[in-house]
This record gives structure tokens, sequence and C-alpha cells, in this order.
């Protein structure tokens, strides 16, 4: 029968030890190492490119920001611009407006002044003009 042998030989353990360091050298230099490459160049351009998006996109959110930002303060500055101009036109409107009244009374005062006097005028003739009619009246009706 057989027999079942137990005890190492190392002659076989060596010729064996040495075919799998042989084999081992082969399928790292032949098989792993070409594929752990190939997997770290696709893990590098996929991660490599999702970080870079990635990071494009906080790039653009903080531009987007100062974005904001500068359009809220150039918001405010136009604001106070307008209310400035705003300010600025209502004092020149309020001169103008004195001025104007200033000019419109004194010119009524002058036209009333003016009144008054034809008035006074007209009246101290009136009776000279009421003799006048009173004449003219009295030479049609009663002939000379």
């Amino acid at each position: 029968m057989s027999s079942l042998n137990l005890v190492p030989n190392p002659a076989i353990m060596v010729i064996q030890a040495g075919i799998f360091l042989a084999n081992l050298v082969v399928v790292k230099k032949f098989l792993l190492e070409p594929y752990l490459a190939v997997r770290d160049e696709r893990v590098k351009l996929t991660y490599g490119s999702q970080d870079l998006a990635e990071s494009l996109r906080q790039e653009n959110e903080l531009a987007a920001e100062k974005i904001h930002f500068r359009l809220q303060e150039v918001g405010t500055e136009a604001r106070s611009l307008r209310d400035a101009a705003l300010a600025h036109a209502r004092t020149r409107r309020d001169e103008i407006l004195q001025k104007a009244t200033a000019a419109a009374q004194q010119i009524v005062v002058g036209v009333r002044t003016e009144i008054s006097r034809d008035m006074e005028e007209q009246r101290r003739g009136i009776p000279v003009l009421v003799q006048n009619l009173s004449r003219q009246v009295l030479e049609k009706i009663v002939p000379a």
C-alpha cells in the first residue's frame, strides 16, 4: 500500500520554492505591475478630474459670491448717488420756485400798483368825462 510521507524532503522543497518564486516574479512583472499601473492611472484620471471639477465648482461659487457682494455694493452706491441727486434736485427746485415766486409777487405788486394808478387817474377824469358827455347830450337834445 501507499504510505503517507510526512517528512519533508529538502531538495523537493527547494525546487518547489524556486518554481514558486520564478512564477511569482513572472506574474508580478507581466501581470500585476501593468494592471496596478493601469488601475492607478485610471483612478488618477477619474478622481483627478473629479477633484478638478470640485475645485472649479468651489472657485465658481467664490466668484459668484464676490459678484453678488459687488452687485450689492454697487446697488447701495447707486441708491446713495440717486438719493443725493434727488436731494440736490429738490433743493435746486425749491430755490428756483422761491425765485420765481418772488419775481411773480413783484410783478403782481407792480401790476396792482399800475392798475391802482390807472384807476385813480380814471377816477380823477370821471368828472371831466361826465361834464363832456353831459354837454354833448345837451347839445344834441337842445340845438344851439
